[in-house]
């Protein structure tokens, strides 16, 4: 009898111990993927309430491998996510892919790919988003959005469709139409439309830079182009639109387009040497065109603050198909090529006047 009670009594202690230790080893799977987290090594949901974990149960988890044909919802992903609209979750680590939307209320790190939108309040990493990109805080990486990318705070690059949007940034920003910021180390770049409070590198066409340059300049080139243009920029780089008037075409509109971007060296506080790349339409007409393409060596003068002349030798290309050209053609060319197009380059010359605002 005492046999018998002594092998009762060393199988219980067998067992308390064994659930103590699967205890312990469970408690240390949670919390080794982050403190007080319950972990779930995958997610499988077909909709609600077809999914390994409910919608609130799936709140308190770390999931490592998530698919979901509609919404997946987790207190935190590392790893995996797929989903046919959203993935929701407080922190991401890894990669998510949605076919609507990602949010996470707080980080996160890795690779976000959204059909439309992807939203986290810091993101680092990769975000790529068909429509926009938010990062309520701050972005350390790189955003790819369809229209609209935003970040309070920028540290990285910025490529969007449209237009980007951050408050300070450190990098580079790239829209095929603006860029909107406050304090910017790095380039901003945008075929139209820069704004920012300090921008040293900005380079579109039109760039409102608060501690930048903007001016109005008067010019006459070696084709008898006479050129109002706008010109604003930052300290280094500027962008330049213009439109004027060519009295030698005579068969045409005499209205003369110009745009193009341009690099200040600065010498000291009054002299400064611009290189300037640009491009003219001379006249308009439905059938006839006439264009030329130059690079402008110009040193700069300003005085009083606000006067500025420049003037310089220049690089051309020009190619027209008016019947009635001779005119406008340079007298002397180091290259020329005659056919339904006419073609020459030669070393020109442009003075200006500009006031600076």
């Amino acid at each position: 009898m005492k046999k018998i009670l002594l092998f009762l009594f060393c199988a219980f202690l067998s067992v308390s111990a064994f659930s103590q230790g699967a205890e312990s080893v469970r408690k240390s799977k949670e919390t080794c993927w982050g403190l007080g987290e319950k972990f779930a090594p995958y997610q499988i949901s077909l909709g609600f309430p077809l999914s390994t974990l409910d919608l609130d149960d799936g709140k308190k988890y770390t999931v490592a491998f998530s698919v979901n044909a509609l919404i997946g919802t987790a207190g935190n992903i590392k790893g995996i996510a797929v989903a046919g609209l959203a993935n929701l979750a407080e922190n991401y680590y890894g990669i998510q892919v949605a076919g609507l939307a990602n949010a996470g209320r707080n980080s996160f790190y890795g690779m976000q790919i959204g059909g439309v939108l992807n939203l986290s309040s810091n993101a680092n990493g990769l975000v790529i988003g068909g429509v926009n990109n938010i990062a309520f805080d701050t972005l350390n990486g790189m955003q790819i959005a369809g229209v609209v990318n935003y970040a309070k705070e920028a540290r990285g690059v910025q490529i969007a469709g449209v237009t980007n949007i951050a408050g300070d940034v450190k990098g580079v920003q790239f829209a095929a139409v603006t860029n909107i910021a406050k304090k910017v180390k790095g380039v901003q770049f945008a075929t139209l439309l820069n704004i920012a409070e300090e921008s040293n590198f900005p380079i579109a066409f039109i760039n409102i830079i608060k501690n930048g340059k903007m001016g109005v300049a008067l010019s006459y080139d070696m084709m008898n182009n006479t050129v109002l243009s706008f010109r604003s920029g930052g300290k280094y780089t500027y962008g330049i639109l213009g439109v004027g008037y060519n009295n030698l075409v005579n068969d045409g509109s005499k209205v003369v387009a110009e745009a193009g971007y341009g690099i200040h060296i600065p010498i000291n506080d009054w002299i400064e040497i611009n290189n300037e790349f640009k491009a003219v339409s001379v006249g308009f007409s439905n059938d006839k065109t006439c264009c030329n393409f130059s690079y402008l060596l110009a040193p700069s003068f300003t005085f009083k603050n606000h006067y500025n002349v420049f003037g310089g030798a220049s690089f051309n290309y020009l190619n027209t198909n008016y019947v009635n050209s001779n005119d406008l053609m340079p007298n002397k060319c180091f290259w020329s090529k005659d056919g339904n197009y006419n073609q020459r380059m030669y070393i020109g010359y442009q003075i200006g006047l500009q006031y600076v605002f």
